[in-house]
C-alpha cells in the first residue's frame, strides 16, 4: 500500500480530500496533510511518500516550486497539480516538471480517484519492472555464498526439509550434494591472536582460511562451510565424482581428509601466522546424520582439546561413550523462546507436542526420568522468561494450580508435565490477547477524545497519530480493527453528525457551523455535507419536522 501527501494552504481543502475520498480502494494506506510547501518537505523527509497532490497557488512556495524540489530530492515520487485557474502556462510548467497530471479545481471525486488510480497502477508497474528476473538473479548471485552458509547453519541446528524441497534448494544454491551421499566434516577453532579479532576481522580471517581449505582440497573434495554459534568454522566435504579413481589404492576418503586437515593447519600457521585446532569427524549420510556428526565433533573439541591450542583430533581418536540422547526438538529452531517472543502461540503448542513425542519415544530405549527433568526446566525457563519480559509476575498471569509447578514441580508422569505445559501456554496466550485488547481499547478512547475536543482544528491522521505517539499506518490499522471503521471516515462522520445536530438545535448560520466542525471554506462544507446526507445544510434545516 502507498502513502499520499495532500498540500494546500486551505485546511478545509486538504481535510475534505482526506476524509471524503475512498483512498484505500485506490491502493493508498496513509494520507498525510500539509498546509504549506515547507511543511510538505518536512513530511517528505520523515515519511516514505509515493504521491503528492498539491495546489499551485500557495504563499511563499508555489506548487511548481514544491514539485521541482521534490523531483530533485525524491525523483521516484509522483505528483499531481491542482489549480483554480484554467491557465495553460501552469499546465505547461507542470508537464515540464514531469508532473503526472494537472487538474482544475474544484475537481470531482470521480476525476481525482480516476487520476490517482492510474498513477497507482503506473507505480505498481514500475515496482514489477524493478523486481524483474534479471535484477533478482544478479542480487541472488551476489549473495550466493551467504545463502549457502546460512543453509548449512540451519541444517546443523536442526532445520529439516522434505526430500523434494531439499533437492530444489541444493540445486538453486548450486551445491553439488545429494540425499544419502556420504559426507565428512571439519570443525576448526581459531586460536592465539586469531580468536581475539573483532567480528569484522574474524570474518575476513575465516574467509582467508576457507580459501586455504579450497586450495588444498579442491582436487578431491567439494567444500561447503559456515560459521557456527561458537565462532567455529564448520566445513562439510564430499568426494568429487571421479576423484576416487585418482586416489591411491590404500587411500580412503577419511584418510585423505585427515591428511588435508593436517596440511591446512600447517598452512594457516605458515601464511596467516596463527594457530588453529581441528576436529575431523567420522562420515555420515547427508542430510540426516550431519547434525549428529557436528555435535560429535564439537563435543570432541570440548572434551578432548579443552583450552589447549593447536591440537588435531580425528573420529578414530574419540573413544568417548555415547551420551544420553538429548531431546533435540527442545533446541531445534525456532526455539520456544523465539516463538513465544513472536506471539506464535499455536506454533508453541505444536512444538510442545513434538517435544513430548520425542520424549516418550526416547523412553523406549532408556529411563526418561533424567530427560523429563531437562524438558521441565527448558519449558519452565521459557515460560518464566516471556512473562518477566512482558513486565509481569508469574503469579499474576497463571492460576494458583499452574503457578505451584514453578515453586515445586509435582508431575509424576510425562503426560502430567505436558498437560501443565499446555495449561501454562494457554494462560500466557490469554493474558497477551487481553493486554492487546486493552491497549487497543485505550488507543481508540484516546483518539475519540482528541477528535471530539479538536474537531474545529487539526484532526488529520498525522495530528492524531502524533497525539497518541503511534505511526499513522499502525494507528489506522488498529483503529479499523477495533471499530470496523476507518479513522478518516470516523472524523468525517463525526463532523457531519455534529453539523446536523447544530442545524437542528440552533439558529447558527451555515458558515458558523462550518467553522465549528473544522471547515474554513463554506463551499467545501456544503459539498461534503450534501455528499453525506444527500441534502445541502439549508435543505436539511428546511426539511426538519416543525
Amino acid at each position: 500500500m502507498l502513502q499520499i501527501l495532500l498540500v494546500d494552504d486551505e485546511r478545509s481543502v486538504v481535510e475534505t480530500l482526506a476524509e471524503t475520498i475512498s483512498w484505500e480502494s485506490c491502493g493508498i494506506s496513509t494520507v498525510h496533510e500539509a498546509l504549506s510547501g515547507a511543511v510538505a518537505l518536512e513530511i517528505m523527509e520523515n515519511h516514505d511518500i509515493d504521491i503528492v497532490i498539491t495546489d499551485i497557488r500557495m504563499p511563499e512556495m508555489s506548487g511548481i516550486d514544491l514539485i521541482t524540489t521534490i523531483h530533485e530530492k525524491w525523483p521516484h515520487v509522483q505528483t499531481i497539480l491542482l489549480s483554480g485557474f484554467a491557465d495553460f502556462e501552469y499546465a505547461k510548467q507542470a508537464m515540464a516538471q514531469e508532473s503526472f497530471d494537472y487538474l482544475l479545481k474544484p475537481v470531482s471525486d470521480e476525476d481525482l480517484i480516476e487520476t490517482v488510480q492510474r498513477l497507482v497502477d503506473r507505480i505498481k508497474q514500475k515496482w514489477e519492472t524493478a523486481a524483474s528476473y534479471q535484477r533478482a538473479l544478479h542480487a541472488f548471485q551476489d549473495n550466493l555464498p551467504l545463502l549457502q552458509s546460512t543453509m548449512l547453519h540451519e541444517l546443523l541446528t536442526g532445520k529439516t526439509y522434505s526430500p523434494s524441497a531439499l533437492a530444489d534448494k541444493l540445486e538453486l544454491l548450486e551445491l553439488p550434494y545429494s540425499i544419502g551421499e556420504e559426507l565428512g566434516m571439519l570443525v576448526i577453532r581459531m586460536e592465539e591472536h586469531l580468536s581475539e579479532m573483532g567480528d569484522h576481522d574474524l570474518s575476513l580471517m575465516q574467509y582467508a582460511i576457507s580459501n586455504i581449505i579450497s586450495e588444498v582440497m579442491q582436487h578431491h573434495f567439494h567444500i561447503w562451510h559456515t560459521r557456527d554459534v561458537h565462532d567455529y568454522l564448520v566445513v562439510l566435504v564430499s568426494v568429487k565424482k571421479g576423484a576416487v579413481q585418482s586416489m591411491n589404492k590404500e587411500e580412503k576418503p577419511q584418510t585423505l581428509l585427515e591428511h588435508y586437515a593436517a596440511q591446512i593447519q600447517t598452512n594457516v600457521q605458515l601464511y596467516l601466522k596463527g594457530a588453529i585446532s581441528i576436529s575431523v569427524s567420522h562420515w555420515g549420510k547427508f542430510p540426516y546424520e550431519i547434525g549428529a556428526i557436528y555435535e560429535s565433533a564439537v563435543r570432541s573439541m570440548r572434551k578432548r582439546m579443552g583450552q589447549a591450542q593447536g591440537l588435531f583430533i580425528t573420529a578414530s581418536d574419540d573413544k568417548d561413550v555415547h551420551p544420553l540422547p538429548a531431546i533435540r526438538s527442545l533446541y531445534n529452531p525456532p526455539t520456544l523462546i523465539s516463538l513465544l517472543e513472536a506471539g506464535r502461540f499455536d506454533a508453541v503448542e505444536q512444538k510442545i507436542e513434538v517435544i513430548f513425542e520425542e520424549l516418550l519415544e526416547s523412553g523406549q530405549h532408556h529411563d526418561i526420568a533424567e530427560t523429563t527433568i531437562e524438558v521441565y526446566h527448558a519449558l519452565a525457563g521459557a515460560f518464566a522468561y516471556i512473562i518477566h519480559k512482558n513486565g509481569k509476575q508469574i503469579s499474576s498471569v497463571l492460576p494458583a494450580e499452574t503457578y505451584k509447578y514453578f515453586q515445586a514441580p509435582v508431575y509424576a508422569t510425562a503426560q502430567q508435565l505436558k498437560d501443565w505445559s499446555i495449561r501454562t501456554l494457554y494462560s500466557i496466550s490469554e493474558d497477551a490477547e487481553q493486554e492487546l485488547k486493552d491497549n487497543h481499547s485505550t488507543i481508540v478512547r484516546s483518539v475519540k477524545s482528541f477528535v471530539d475536543q479538536h474537531l474545529a482544528s487539526d484532526v488529520s491522521l498525522p495530528a492524531i497519530a502524533e497525539h497518541v505517539h503511534l505511526h499513522p499506518v499502525y494507528l489506522s490499522k488498529v483503529y479499523k480493527t477495533e471499530t470496523g471503521e476507518a479513522l478518516t471516515a470516523y472524523v468525517y462522520r463525526l463532523r457531519m453528525e455534529k453539523a446536523a445536530y447544530c442545524l437542528r438545535s440552533s439558529s447558527a448560520k451555515v458558515f458558523e457551523i462550518a467553522e465549528l466542525v473544522g471547515y474554513n471554506n463554506t463551499a467545501y462544507f456544503i459539498r461534503v455535507f450534501k455528499k453525506f446526507y444527500d441534502l445541502t445544510p439549508q435543505e436539511y434545516r428546511e426539511n426538519l419536522p416543525v
